[in-house]
This record gives structure tokens, C-alpha cells and sequence, in this order.
């Protein structure tokens, strides 16, 4: 399965391949089976391991075998490592950094990306984003959210603009604001420690 550039930074060649090198640059843990990244990725075993293939070629990324299993891992060797991970930290790492600062936070029961960052990231073309736009269902702690703001702001030079919506205003009837965020496009933060769903 061949995918599209991604609009988010259209440099790479296929959104898999840049979804690939951000599990390997900018999450934990340091190695993971294709396997493991085909599914956090949604894309087929054979189409993590063309694109593996490829990155390892150009000493992007590294691999280890253990028994049958073939364990990627980002090089820091490489001498594009840097700045190829700046490159991924500015344009994908929104995700990542949210998800690691929010995970397990008490009071937080939901979380998606919405807006510009979210419609580039499901693969609408338009203009960069300029900020993020976060929505938290539930009751998180304020100044969580003004430390992440200005921490995103310091790592990305973006900002962040959340939005708190109470869990019952959530599950009752949508108002106007949520009714149009529904009809769009929203990337679900993995919050609870077991995935989005």
C-alpha cells in the first residue's frame, strides 16, 4: 500500500514513512518489532518493512534480529539524525509530546487534536499550522495546561490553545462548537495508557 506525501511536511515520501521514522525518533521505547509498528502505524507488515528497508539503506534507522524478529530503532550514528529529528519533532511531534505529558493525568478522560494540525495530520492539504488546537474531556488540572502550553510553545514554537469540555457536555447534546468539531477532523491522544478508542 503506497500512501501520499504527508501535508504535515510533504518532504517525505509517503506519510507511512514519515509516521515510521516519528515512532522511531520520537517515542519510546528505543526498539520495536515491525510488527509493533504496523499496527501503530495501520499499515501492513510488508509495507513497514519496504519502507525499514529503505531507511536502513540510508543509515536513517538501524535494525537487530532476535530470533525471527527484526527490532527497528532509530541511528543516532547517522549524521542526518539531528536535524532529521528536529524536522519530526516540528512537524509530527505535537502528537507524542501530548501524549506523554497527558497520559494518566488525573481528570482527564479524552483528548484529540483538532483544527489545521489534526486536518494536515488526516491528510487534508492547506497551509502549515500554526498552532494546536487541544480538546480535554473531563476536568484536568489548569496549571498542567498553562506548563504544557508554554513547554510546547518552548519545543515546537507553537501554541498551544486548549479546550476543556466537561465529560457530561461531551456525552449530552452537542452544541454548536462540538457539532462542528465531530464533522472534522480529530487525532484522539492516547491518555489512559491502553491506546485511542
Amino acid at each position: 500500500m503506497t500512501t501520499a506525501s504527508p501535508p504535515l511536511l510533504p518532504l517525505f515520501r509517503s506519510d507511512a514513512q514519515a509516521r515510521l521514522l516519528t515512532e522511531l525518533y520520537l517515542r519510546p521505547p528505543s526498539q520495536r518489532t515491525l510488527s509493533e509498528l504496523g499496527r501503530a502505524l495501520g499499515v501492513s507488515h510488508a509495507t513497514v518493512s519496504r519502507e525499514a528497508d529503505r531507511l536502513e539503506d540510508a543509515g536513517l534507522i538501524a535494525s537487530d534480529r532476535v530470533g525471527k524478529q527484526r527490532l527497528l530503532r532509530s541511528n543516532p550514528q547517522s549524521r542526518y539524525y539531528p536535524a532529521l529529528q528536529e524536522l519530526l519533532l516540528r512537524a509530527f511531534g505535537p502528537l507524542p509530546l501530548l501524549e506523554q505529558a497527558l497520559l494518566g493525568q488525573p481528570g482527564i478522560e479524552l483528548a484529540f487534536i483538532y483544527g489545521s494540525w489534526a486536518a494536515r495530520y488526516s491528510g487534508e492539504p492547506g497551509k502549515p499550522p500554526n498552532d494546536i488546537d487541544l480538546l480535554l474531556i473531563g476536568t484536568p488540572d489548569r496549571r498542567l495546561l498553562r506548563t504544557l502550553s508554554r513547554e510546547i510553545n518552548d519545543r515546537l514554537g507553537l501554541e498551544l490553545n486548549p479546550t476543556v469540555v466537561p465529560l457530561d457536555a461531551w456525552r449530552g447534546k452537542a452544541n454548536a462548537f462540538l457539532r462542528s468539531l465531530r464533522g472534522r477532523p480529530m487525532v484522539e491522544l492516547n491518555v489512559a495508557g491502553h491506546g485511542p478508542g
